[in-house]
């Protein structure tokens, strides 16, 4: 079985890029072939008739995905990779919140004095926690490397190391959040949610989709009706 996911986050300069590329690699290895990435960057250009392309195509990549990957890295998150997170909320699609950087940002964690309370707090404005069919990954990337490519001569296998380390965390996150009953749970209440998107995302992104590329969201996430 092939279960596709959107991966979103910043796609700016060749870290991204790269970084974005060789997760979304190890991710397809690590799981033999089941998770997939639509990776945005692969079909975006910086030069584009009208801005709302991009925003459109990326969104009509989501709405394709069984569940989503999003990138919480950054002192502050990025907006773009907020406002997708958003969307697969309203979508009712899985989604695992991915952060590897160490620094710690937002809001949360102040006030309180149980130990209990503070652990459960994420690194990132609370206004992005709390919602259902959602996983965190904290993935300390800085102690990983540390670990993986000190005294490693070998670049390549030391990516591989520390890719396949951090997919194996992700495959088994996606694993877990695929057995979270859905909140849409019939097919009926699925196309609500789908056909209401597209009309508050507006025209642009609704000429996308015609009848057949509807019903094909909806036969994937319900195949057997």
């Amino acid at each position: 079985m092939r279960l596709d996911y959107y991966f979103a986050g910043d796609l700016f300069d060749h870290k991204d890029l790269i970084g974005n590329h060789l997760l979304a690699d190890s991710v397809m290895r690590g799981s033999g072939g089941i998770y997939r990435a639509l990776l945005p960057q692969s079909g975006e250009c910086e030069v584009r008739p009208d801005a709302l392309e991009i925003r459109d195509a990326d969104y009509e990549l989501l709405l394709h995905a069984r569940l989503a990957l999003f990138n919480f890295d950054g002192p502050d998150l990025d907006s773009g990779t907020v406002a997708e997170f958003m969307a697969a909320r309203m979508l009712d699609i899985p989604s695992l919140l991915l952060r590897t950087d160490f620094r710690s940002g937002g809001d949360q964690m102040s006030g309180g004095s149980s130990s209990e309370v503070q652990q459960r707090r994420d690194p990132w404005n609370l206004m992005c926690s709390g919602y259902p069919r959602t996983r965190v990954l904290i993935y300390p990337a800085m102690t990983r490397y540390q670990k993986v490519f000190q005294g490693e001569n070998d670049l390549e296998n030391a990516l591989k190391s520390f890719y396949g380390d951090l997919a194996a965390e992700i495959i088994r996150s996606f694993d877990e959040l695929m057995k979270i009953p859905p909140l849409l749970d019939t097919k009926e209440k699925t196309e609500t949610a789908v056909r209401m998107f597209l009309s508050m995302c507006g025209p642009s992104l609704e000429k996308r989709f015609n009848e057949r590329k509807i019903q094909k969201i909806l036969s994937c996430r319900f195949p057997r009706g």
